[in-house]
């Protein structure tokens, strides 16, 4: 418990770090951490060659909101604060930037039709879902501006009914319109009109109730105006809200580059150095809301410490309730352990007296626990005839004993071990039943002992052919050079003995051959067919007939050399089965195929198995074929098919006939 209070400490105050290096990322950047890790890097390669492709970007403003951005008459240039910006943005981004202006509205539209790549708005939820938006740049504050006399709107609401100019697509209708709808008042009759100024004149000429404007573009146009006449209205905030730029979606490297641009200017003071050239001192164009928002996080944050700090007081005064409480479950939590073992352990003191003792040892004794503690170990004929500790004098000193014994078919492996402790001299007896463990090792051993045979067979092999070729061609010779017949008989047998090693070799060959796994898809009856074409002869020399018959789709998906290796070496076996030429003597070959699985049923009529040899007929080097046989056919395909998760099993009456019953999965 400690533990996890130390390490729920450390959590919270991770968690507080981030937050509060969150809020100082967002007081001086306007954007949260995660925003400024991933727009903190350079400009990559791939941003790099996208810029290749798509230089200048083509950047475009409103043209009639001075001095933010306008066309100077007297310089016959675009000009404002965000041209400067645009400048010092093309340098960070490494990419020229152009300057394009329109009118508000008209200014959207082109951003639209893709006459221009970005242009600098307000953020909203309806211009979110069309266009991609970038980080802040800077704040604007939108004001809402009425005369004095007559309307006097002194808050946002008192907006309703009214009739308000507004510059054309301006994000402050949709404001308005929202905010109305969520007030449940009247709505407004907007006039939309092409600019600021147009805005401002139809007030003054008393053509709409209230005006809507950005404040440093109204700012701008009022020092036309003289002072008596500003002071004839109320100017309200309508909102505070970030300027960001706007790319077409699908856009995600030009706005990744514009992002880190937009940062770094932010890093080098870059807004306040181009606000002091068109405002001086003044701050006009950066609000205050995102200090007091930042400055109320702060104290969530401390109020969240204090909260930690008591979360910490009182975990740590439940963390002494919860140890007294470990120390009284440690017993029942061993005893838990012990029990759930299914090795047998006594705790015993020097006369062998058991003094504690698990589930396991109860089970193997046969005993209750009442019946078992307290009791020498001698007292049951079951441990006094399986420990004989009087053969190991070392038992009754200080030190380990290991020994095994063989009871009733099982094996078991007895430990005891030194005092555990000094004052009680008490020691740990335990036994366990290891008879399967030995069989699963005796398995493996085989196992390993199989692989090895086979790695030396394909050498073996190998070594054995090369001269066997050798030999069979002087027999050729010699055979060809002589008439008389006990020689020819004698050279005839020396060949077939050749053949009989030859037909070994293959077998071997075959066995030591680790086969594909690439599955193809394959007509399985013609597999089959062209199989038994193979084994014509073999087959007319024992008046052998055979029957193939085909249930489900004859093209399925296997393992070509595995499925040969499976039926050359069981149809064989099935030749080898007739001994006697008879008309009736038959092989049928029955397969039924599905999506991922093959069964075949491979019957003949041949002299069978006798019952005693079954076991045993996948056995490596077990055969019934005196003389010829090889014994690792069936070894050869029992692997082959355990390989694909297969099964296999047989069915023989001596005398009658076997059945083979084969499946599997590829």
């Amino acid at each position: 418990m400690k533990n996890i209070q130390r390490h729920l400490i450390f959590v919270i105050m991770v968690g507080i770090c981030v937050i509060l290096w969150n809020q100082i990322v967002f007081m001086k950047y306007g954007i949260t951490l995660s925003t400024y890790l991933k727009y903190s890097s350079g400009i990559t390669e791939k941003e790099r060659d996208y810029l290749k492709f798509h230089s200048p970007i083509r950047l475009g403003s409103d043209i009639t909101a001075p001095p933010i951005s306008y066309y100077d008459e007297t310089t016959e240039k675009y000009t404002g604060l965000i041209v400067d910006y645009a400048n010092f943005l093309s340098i960070e981004t490494e990419a020229p930037i152009t300057i394009s202006m329109y009118t508000f509205y008209d200014l959207v539209e082109a951003l639209r039709k893709e006459e221009i790549d970005v242009c600098d708005v307000f953020p909203s939820e309806n211009r979110a879902k069309e266009f991609d938006l970038s980080i802040p740049i800077y704040r604007l504050k939108t004001v809402v501006i009425s005369p004095k006399k007559g309307s006097n709107i002194l808050k946002p609401v008192e907006l309703a009914g009214k009739k308000v100019a507004v510059p054309k697509g301006d994000l402050a209708a949709e404001y308005i319109t929202n905010l109305l709808k969520k007030e449940k008042k009247e709505t407004v009759e907007f006039v939309p009109v092409n600019d600021t100024k147009t805005v401002l004149e139809l007030l003054q000429q008393g053509v709409v109730d209230a005006a809507v404007g950005d404040e440093v573009v109204v700012s701008t146009y009022w020092k036309e105006y003289d002072v008596y006449e500003t002071q004839k209205y109320n100017v309200i905030l309508l909102y505070e809200k970030d300027v960001v730029l706007a790319v077409n979606k699908d856009s995600d490297l030009l706005l990744s580059i514009l992002n880190k641009g937009i940062l770094q200017t932010k890093k080098n003071h870059i807004v306040p150095k181009v606000q002091q050239k068109w405002f001086g001192i003044s701050e006009s164009i950066r609000g205050e809301k995102r200090d007091l928002e930042s400055f109320i996080n702060i104290a969530i944050i401390l109020f969240i410490c204090l909260i930690s700090l008591y979360a910490w007081n009182y975990f740590l005064k439940k963390s002494v309730l919860q140890k007294t409480r470990e120390i009284e479950e440690k017993k029942e939590n061993i005893s838990m352990i012990l029990n759930n073992l299914d090795i047998a352990l006594f705790i015993i003191n020097e006369t062998c007296m058991v003094i504690e003792c698990n589930r396991a040892s109860l089970i193997l004794l046969s005993q209750k626990r009442k019946d078992v503690i307290e009791k020498s170990l001698f007292e049951f004929s079951f441990l006094s005839e399986l420990l004989e500790l009087s053969k190991y004098p070392q038992w009754k000193m200080n030190l380990s004993l290991k020994f095994r014994n063989i009871i009733k078919s099982k094996c078991y492996e007895i430990k005891l071990s030194p005092y555990i402790s000094r004052e009680e001299k008490l020691r740990i007896l335990s036994i366990e039943d290891i008879t399967e463990k030995l069989i699963i090792e005796r398995k493996l051993h085989q196992e390993n002992k199989m692989i090895t045979i086979g790695q030396i067979s394909a050498g073996l092999a190998h070594e054995i052919r090369n001269p066997l070729g050798i030999i069979r061609n002087g027999l050729y010779l010699i055979k060809m050079k002589i008439s008389s017949k006990p020689q020819k008989k004698a050279i005839n047998m020396m060949e077939n003995s050749i053949q009989r090693i030859n037909n070994l070799i293959e077998h071997l060959l075959r066995f030591s051959r680790t086969a594909s796994d690439k599955c193809i898809q394959e007509n399985i009856e013609t597999m089959v067919s062209n199989i038994m074409t193979f084994m014509e002869t073999k087959l007319k020399a024992k008046k052998i007939n055979y029957h193939i018959s085909l249930k489900g789709n004859p093209v399925v998906t296997l393992n070509t050399e595995a499925v040969n290796i499976i039926l050359i070496n069981l149809i064989e076996n099935a030749i080898d089965a007739f001994s006697v030429d008879k008309e009736d003597n038959l092989i049928q070959i029955s397969i039924s195929s599905t999506e991922n699985s093959l069964d075949f049923l491979i019957e003949d009529n041949g002299v069978g198995i006798l019952e005693e040899g079954l076991p045993y007929i996948f056995d490596p080097f077990y055969t019934t074929k005196e003389g010829h046989g090889t014994g690792l056919g069936l070894y050869l395909v029992y692997n082959e098919i355990k390989k694909y998760n297969g099964d296999i099993s047989v069915e023989s009456q001596y005398g009658i006939g076997t059945k083979f019953f084969i499946s599997i999965h590829f």
